[in-house]
């Protein structure tokens, strides 16, 4: 084991071409040619490796070695040997670890019984059959690898019969070369090499691995090899470091590990690069993650669990469940403790890096480094699911829309619904005004009437030629005022609408898009369109603020008559006395009291009239508002369809649209308490009546004391029409308009799921019907579906059937790992390595400690010992469980 740290980046796809030929055999079109021009043409090709396989000959093995030294080129020894089969003899491949050279080579022709003079010639014949030559190359520790084995001197195109069959179900035969994967005919037929190794064929009834190499031909139809062929036919292998032993387990499991280059894509998608954390128990613990399959492996209390804790604070994805809310709180308190940070570096779909940095600081909220990383966070969705989280999501339906939703981009109609409620809310708030003033106007009315039918009476009484003038005199201060006041008005609601245009701000453009250049473009025309409005209405406040001042201009130069001719008029009133003077102050009393109350029936009955408009805005938006479910449940269902189909007969998934009044429920329960009305007739009103048809016959009774609507709802909930009245009534004096039409949209049906898994013979149980143990698999189904969005679980075997883990957690995650990123902390050998981790993390820890002290794949020392240690308990675990198994036995083909 190397001292210290031991760190790797974990399997990468490399390009091999694993069958090349140099001037050492003595077909090669070129003898001049060199090693370094062999290693230029390959790296020119953009090859990580190949392999030196002359035809019966190790002669230029080290001096191509020799020549990759330093460069980015790993070089495998080998040959190709002719031995006793078909026609002319059939081609088996020998590869050996790059670290060998051609003595190990050489020693094996020598074995074979070639001599030097052999060395180069295609029709040199290793007087072996297969089998012998395969067991020789694999006990000097080289991989046996049929040659173009669809070819000429291939063993399935030259031979037959037993010795075929013999020779492919040869245990220590590793893999077989082939140069018809595209090749349609063979295809549809299955008759290609691949197709009849796949572990199908009754006649071999033996899974091997099939891969491609170039045989570098000289493109001519010469049989002869030469530079221009390095490459031209290659294989990726998916390896860790390029050796034999990282060959060796591509071809042990070949269906994750070996891309054809001709299938082979990089795919893009989110993913957790790095975390970093500083403080608490895994203080400088950082971990890089590979792209595809990352297992976090460590005893318990090592701190696998809080890593994935740490993980959820700095993304801010903390669990909805109350009581793992607590938890996971309690953890970042205990060990994360106060200033503690985690870094996150990201990377989103278009391959750009962003770091999230956030300390623990519940006093301020846990700031993010910069302030727009929170809102970063929430744009780069992980899927998060602890220990207890699968069980909780499995029993609460409001969890498993939740956890549906975070298949696709519900963030969209999120936001969309989000404002509309908003703008609703700011809506309900104008709507109450207006029918709280609507309420107003009425008693107003009834004050004015009965003063203005009082003043006649006492200007009869006061009537004089100085009263006349002063009439008129204050009539006309009168007007003078309401003129000021309205163009005061005018101008305040300018301002007010001002504010409103333009709060808030320009939205943000997330920090992974602020360089879209159509997204800088379009915030331009936002910012251009605000800046618009802004200097428009700064013009418009001034030029009323100007007509303003010429109304007042006129009033203050006319104020002057009005106050001489009030002077008169009170002087005449002194000079009378008596019961004429008792009648003015009454009159002016009057006077005063009916300016007030038209003053304030003017403002009053100008909110009143926007009744109607306002309640058509907000009727139009609760379409909208409605519309936006609507989208909302089609996305959903569309998900369902794909998770269903994805889960092989496994899941049925429906959406039971706008079935779930839970909500509707809860809150008209929390309203009516205090109203003696019984449950049973909320329950009838909840699961008859549509919010907004019971909200709107509420408000129009309000309005005008017509039963009609609330008679209807009655009717409709099967409650008698006094009862309702009653809670109608109650509801009414107790609570506020807004509260009451907030209802219409904040309590709408919500969609409900139905999952329901195979139990057995096509035979499909609902969630709530099923063990712990299902419906624990049916989510981990729903979790590990198609998707882009990072998933990270915690032990996902626990509450599992262990006979469902290779086919429900293994397959799924081995079909998605190159094109979604998974980690996992587990404890389950099936899960880490039948699904082929690409990249373990090994904890260790103490009562005080965790620290990261390796990362890598399984395929070297020394992270295939401690995989060992801590998923079988070691070697002697593992060996007796093999002997009681007979694994020898199971080993073999059938």
């Amino acid at each position: 084991m190397p001292n210290g740290p031991y760190h790797t980046p974990g399997l990468i796809f490399r390009r091999l071409d694993l069958h090349l030929h140099t001037p050492a055999s003595r077909c090669f079109d070129d003898p001049t040619a060199t090693a370094d021009m062999i290693v230029e043409e390959a790296l020119r090709k953009g090859l990580a490796g190949i392999a030196v396989t002359d035809h019966n000959s190790a002669t230029l093995v080290d001096t191509v070695k020799e020549a990759a030294r330093g460069r980015d080129l790993v070089v495998f020894p080998g040959a190709e040997i002719t031995c006793m089969g078909g026609k002319e003899g059939i081609h088996i491949i020998a590869l050996f670890d790059p670290s060998a050279g051609r003595a190990e080579v050489e020693g094996l022709l020598a074995e074979l019984g070639l001599q030097p003079s052999d060395y180069g010639l295609i029709s040199t014949l290793v007087k072996k059959d297969p089998l012998t030559v395969v067991e020789v190359i694999n006990r000097r520790g080289g991989l046996a690898i049929l040659a173009h084995a669809n070819s000429t001197r291939g063993a399935l195109n030259d031979m037959s019969g037993q010795q075929r069959t013999d020779l492919i179900r040869f245990p220590l035969l590793r893999a077989a070369e082939a140069t018809d994967f595209q090749n349609e005919d063979l295809k549809k037929r299955r008759r290609r090499v691949i197709d009849l190794l796949d572990g199908n064929d009754p006649t071999y009834r033996r899974r091997l691995a099939v891969y491609q190499a170039s045989d570098n031909p000289s493109g001519r139809d010469d049989g002869k090899h030469a530079l221009v062929g390095i490459g031209t036919r290659t294989a990726y292998f998916k390896l860790d470091k390029i050796n034999l032993e990282g060959l060796r387990q591509c071809l042990a499991d070949p269906d994750v590990r070996i891309r054809q280059d001709f299938e082979y894509a990089a795919g893009s998608y989110p993913r957790i690069k790095r975390v970093s954390v500083t403080g608490g128990f895994l203080n400088e613990g950082r971990v890089e993650f590979h792209d595809g399959l990352n297992s976090i492996l460590g005893a318990k209390g090592a701190g696998k669990s809080l890593l994935i804790e740490f993980m959820r604070f700095v993304l801010d994805q903390p669990p909805q469940d109350d009581e793992l809310l607590r938890d996971h709180e309690a953890k970042l308190e205990q060990r994360l403790e106060d200033y503690g940070t985690v870094e996150c570096v990201l990377v989103d779909e278009t391959g750009k890096e962003f770091t999230l940095k956030r300390v623990y600081n519940p006093a301020e909220e846990s700031p993010y480094e910069e302030g727009e990383h929170r809102q970063l966070a929430q744009f780069f969705p992980v899927l998060f699911l602890s220990q207890n989280e699968i069980i909780r999501v499995a029993e609460d339906p409001d969890q498993q829309i939740r956890f549906i939703d975070g298949f696709f981009d519900f963030r969209s109609y999120r936001a969309r619904i989000e404002s509309f409620e908003n703008s609703l809310a700011e809506l309900d708030r104008q709507l109450a005004e207006s029918m709280r003033a609507f309420q107003q106007v009425k008693g107003l009315e009834k004050q004015m009437r009965t003063i203005e039918a009082e003043l006649p009476k006492l200007d009869a009484a006061l009537k004089n030629p100085v009263f006349d003038e002063y009439s008129l005199l204050e009539a006309k201060d009168r007007s003078f005022r309401e003129h000021i006041q309205a163009i005061s008005t005018i101008h305040e609601r300018v301002s007010q609408t001002h504010k409103s245009l333009l709060s808030p701000g320009p939205p943000i453009i997330p920090e992974p898009l602020k360089a879209d250049p159509p997204l800088r473009r379009s915030q331009d025309r936002v910012t251009q369109g605000r800046d618009l409005v802004q200097r428009r209405l700064y013009e418009l406040r001034d030029e009323l603020r100007g007509l303003g001042q010429q109304v007042d201009q006129d009033y203050q130069r006319w104020l002057p008559d009005y106050q001489a001719g009030k002077k008169r008029y009170e002087q005449a009133i002194q000079d009378s006395g008596g019961d004429y003077k008792v009648l003015a102050q009454r009159r002016a009393k009057q006077v005063k009291e009916l300016e007030v109350l038209t003053a304030g029936h003017r403002t009053v009955k100008e909110t009143a009239d926007r009744l109607r408009d306002i309640g058509t805005a907000r009727r139009d938006l609760l379409h909208e508002v409605r519309q936006a479910y609507e989208g909302y449940t089609a996305e959903r269902k569309a998900r369902c369809e794909t998770i269903e189909k994805e889960s092989g007969d496994r899941l049925r998934l429906r959406i039971q649209e706008s079935s779930n009044v839970d909500e509707f429920r809860r809150r008209l329960s929390e309203l009516k308490r205090g109203s003696y009305l019984r449950d049973s007739d909320i329950e009838s009103i909840c699961t008859k009546v549509d919010s907004g048809d019971f909200m709107r016959a509420v408000i129009q009774f309000s309005l005008s004391g017509n039963m009609t609507q609330i008679n209807a709802v009655a009717a409709k909930a099967g409650i008698d029409g006094e009862r309702m009245r009653t809670l109608a009534e109650f509801l009414l004096n107790e609570y506020s308009f807004e509260q009451l039409l907030s209802l219409e949209y904040k309590a709408l049906p919500k969609d409900r799921p139905e999952i329901a898994y195979n139990v057995g013979n096509g035979r499909y149980e609902i969630l709530e019907k099923l063990s712990v143990g299902q419906k624990c698999t049916a989510m981990l189904v729903v979790a590990l579906s198609e998707g882009k969005m990072p998933i990270v679980i915690d032990q996902p075997e626990d509450s599992l059937d262990i006979r469902s883990i290779w086919e429900d957690i293994c397959l799924k995650v081995r079909r998605g790992k190159e094109k979604r990123q998974f980690l996992f902390t587990t404890h389950n050998s099936s899960v880490a390595v039948a699904a082929d981790t690409d990249k373990f993390v090994i904890i260790e820890g103490d009562a005080t400690r965790g620290r990261i002290v390796s990362t890598g794949s399984m395929d070297h020392a020394p992270i295939s010992g401690e995989a060992l240690k801590y998923l079988e308990g070691g070697a002697a675990t593992y060996r007796a469980k093999f002997e009681k198994y007979r694994g020898e036995d199971l080993l073999k083909p059938p």
